[in-house]
């Protein structure tokens, strides 16, 4: 069975719900995409108005909606499990 995980974004008021997600081979695999997803979430907000970029962040998530792991749109990942 692959798993299925969850990319869901937030500015820090309002949560963004991938509600459709993606069979990865694993972790490494989710962690990839996220970092991709960030770096092109990032690339596509490069408006003036959106510079402050700190409050937002990905956290990727299982198919039971448990928190796999975070990243800041500084690109740090931190893991859920402490």
């Amino acid at each position: 069975m692959v798993p299925r995980y969850f990319f869901h974004f937030s500015d820090g008021k309002r949560r963004f719900s991938d509600t459709r997600g993606l069979e990865l081979s694993g972790m490494a695999a989710a962690r990839a995409h996220a970092l991709r997803q960030v770096r092109d979430l990032k690339a596509a907000m490069c408006d003036p108005g959106i510079q402050d970029l700190s409050a937002w962040s990905m956290t990727v998530v299982n198919d039971d909606d448990t928190v796999v792991f975070e990243t800041g749109f500084d690109l740090k990942v931190q893991s859920a499990r402490g």
